[in-house]
This record gives structure tokens, C-alpha cells and sequence, in this order.
């Protein structure tokens, strides 16, 4: 059955393209104190976003008020992230980025993230792309450096 929904040519050498990496830029968040509820799914931990900034292939601020952390603290100790950010460049252009992934235990963390623009603006190069980050946070749980690289 599982056959009659794949195409054999899907899999052919001209169909499948390298993958590679690129930098793309860094957001610096810097969250409010965090709430945390407990919910029947687990711990929902709040973080609303007032400031930071972003820097690379985008350069500008974070606008304070405009997103935040909205993760989920699961019952293994692992947290389902789920952030919303929107960025201003220079020229006041604005970017949205939604970032969706884990953090262990252990500081591991890890977001998959879609990004959205002005299709008329200087980021329209980011619509269609997919960007995966790298986040470390602060000791004091009020920041995080996202590093996020474009995959090609």
C-alpha cells in the first residue's frame, strides 16, 4: 500500500539536491521573569521578550513586548520550545521568526525556524528558507544567543 504513494523517479540522483549550510545571523533575546504553570501536558514556562538584537545577515533590534517563549516542560525533563520573535532592522523593516524545538536537561538546545518578511522589503531572501539555531542561554535564565544557520 505504502508503494502506491511514492514515485519511483522521486528517488532518482537529478531529483535530490545537496545539502549544505550557511551562516545567516544571531538573535541576543532578553526575556522578562519567566512564569511557569503547571498544566495537565506539564509545565508551561512563559518568557516575554523585552529587547535584544540581531546581527549578521540581518542587523537590528528585537522588539520588546512583540513575542516571546511560550515552551512546554515535559515530564522527562526535556522542554518543547515554542518561540515567537519579531525583529526590526535598521531601515524599520519588520521580520517575524517562529522558532520551534527542544532543550535537555543538560543545555542542549536545539530550534528549527521559518522566518517571514515584507515580500517587498531587503529580507524578502529569507522567505522559502528554513534556518535551524543553536541556543545558548544565560546562567540567569533572562537571555539566550540563538545562532542560526540557512539551510541550502
Amino acid at each position: 500500500m505504502a508503494d502506491d504513494l511514492m514515485v519511483a523517479a522521486d528517488r532518482e540522483p537529478q531529483f535530490i539536491g545537496e545539502i549544505g549550510f550557511a551562516p545567516a545571523f544571531t538573535v541576543e533575546l532578553e526575556y522578562a521573569e519567566r512564569r511557569v504553570e503547571t498544566t495537565p501536558h506539564g509545565k508551561r514556562i512563559l518568557k516575554p521578550i523585552t529587547g535584544g538584537t540581531v546581527s549578521g545577515r540581518i542587523e537590528g533590534t528585537v522588539y520588546p513586548h512583540g513575542g516571546g517563549e511560550f515552551s512546554l516542560m515535559r515530564g522527562d525533563g526535556v522542554t518543547d520550545i515554542s518561540g515567537h520573535v519579531l525583529l526590526r532592522d535598521g531601515n524599520g523593516e519588520w521580520i517575524y521568526l517562529h522558532n520551534v524545538g527542544y532543550r535537555r536537561p543538560d543545555g542542549y538546545y536545539r530550534v528549527t525556524s521559518w522566518v517571514d518578511a515584507d515580500v517587498r522589503g531587503n529580507h524578502d531572501w529569507v522567505l522559502g528558507l528554513f534556518f535551524v539555531g543553536t541556543g545558548t542561554e544565560r546562567a540567569d535564565g533572562r537571555g539566550i544567543t540563538i545562532v542560526y544557520t540557512e539551510v541550502l
